[in-house]
């Protein structure tokens, strides 16, 4: 069985996980989806160098920016989910290690 701080530590890790997640969600619904819209509205509304010009700015400055973002946050979340597993892994052999000197040591007695 786990200890207090060890279910604790696993509830406000999963917590983070799950906002994590929530942010990847925000960024590609309010930011990267409504970009996306717009670039494919302008050629109908706006013509010129100024819509060309916006366009590309929102393609090649905002889009991989909003990118990098999500992507940094994905990185995130997996690096956390890697450190919980070998936190879990440690734990387990940490426990399995005091357990099996406690036995040896009874077994001596």
């Amino acid at each position: 069985m786990k200890s207090f701080l060890m279910r604790l530590a696993r509830k406000v890790l999963e917590s983070v996980l799950q906002q994590l997640m929530q942010q990847f969600n925000v960024i590609q619904e309010q930011a990267l989806a409504p970009i996306k819209q717009i670039i494919g509205m302008v050629d109908s509304v706006w013509l010129g160098d100024g819509a060309t010009a916006f366009k590309e700015e929102l393609t090649n400055l905002m889009t991989p920016q909003v990118t990098r973002i999500g992507t940094g946050i994905t990185s995130y979340h997996s690096n956390l989910g890697k450190a919980r597993d070998l936190i879990d892994r440690a734990d387990s052999t940490a426990r399995n290690l005091v357990n099996s000197k406690l036995r040896s040591i009874a077994k001596f007695y």
